[in-house]
């Protein structure tokens, strides 16, 4: 639930309009025969006049979804920019590098950290204290239990925090002192630069999003292992690799053409005979 006084553009409609934008978006590029790079990054949206509106991209008129160019320097085109995904990487109130981190190296990576163990302490000598996100997590790291992976998970995070909870673009974190009428506001300036597991810098969103659309590779073999999970109605397994590389090696010479995966999928023995 988003907090309709902090966020009041980001209403029932708007976010069905978001939700709808990702089936669209697929359906456009399964019409389209595009590759699933679209995903990573894109010079288009798939948008109706309202989502456009929430975007602020002019000239879009009718609630019927359709194919939008927009410019090289736009927030939006790929995954990254879709305030779907932005809203998931956060609590309604505030936005959450922890789990925006986790979303990119689970589903674009293909390299999901492991879960949280469960004795990760809380962080009580920080109560009362309003922190700026990148603050939060650098004590998160302090903790020898926690440090490991939110080493891993938040420098991806951080290049996303120039969107808000509900995925709109601010230049800084801004925090309420206080929930009674009158609170004062805290804000801090955002620092969106991180890297990659790999080692790869990037220095704001636009760099995350360039770095991450480098690993179209990675991101096949994730989007093969979930197609599969999908496609056959429970989880992937150790068995499934080869059916994996079958899918990757059809789809390798097609330009890893979205269409050409799931073609793949449902002539395959394990699909047919499920």
């Amino acid at each position: 639930q988003f907090d309709g006084v902090q966020f009041p553009t980001f209403d029932n409609a708007a976010r069905e309009s978001a939700r709808e934008e990702i089936f669209q978006t697929v359906h456009t590029m399964l019409e389209e025969k595009l590759p699933i790079r679209t995903l990573l990054k894109s010079d288009f949206v798939v948008v109706n006049d309202l989502l456009a509106g929430y975007y602020g991209i002019p000239s879009v008129e009718g609630h019927e979804f359709r194919k939008v160019k927009v410019p090289e320097n736009s927030l939006r085109g790929g995954l990254l920019g879709t305030a779907a995904v932005l809203a998931m990487g956060s609590d309604g109130l505030r936005s959450s590098p922890v789990e925006r981190g986790v979303w990119v190296l689970r589903h674009l990576l293909n390299d999901a950290p492991p879960p949280a163990p469960p004795n990760v302490p809380m962080l009580s000598r920080l109560a009362g204290q309003v922190l700026s996100a990148r603050e939060l997590g650098q004590a998160h790291q302090e903790e020898p239990q926690c440090a490991q992976c939110h080493q891993k998970i938040d420098p991806i995070g951080f290049g996303l925090e120039n969107f808000t909870a509900a995925g709109l673009w601010r230049d800084v974190e801004t925090l309420t002192i206080g929930r009674k009428k009158g609170s004062n506001t805290k804000e801090f300036e955002i620092d969106p630069s991180g890297q990659l597991p790999g080692g790869k810098k990037f220095d704001d969103y636009f760099g995350l999003r360039e770095a991450v659309s480098e690993h179209e590779d990675s991101f096949a073999r994730g989007f093969t292992e979930s197609l599969i999970a999908y496609g056959l109605g429970r989880p992937y397994g150790f068995t499934d690799q080869e059916l994996s590389d079958e899918i990757m090696m059809s789809a390798m010479p097609e330009n890893f053409e979205l269409s050409v995966f799931v073609h793949a999928l449902v002539q395959s023995n394990e699909f047919r005979t499920r």
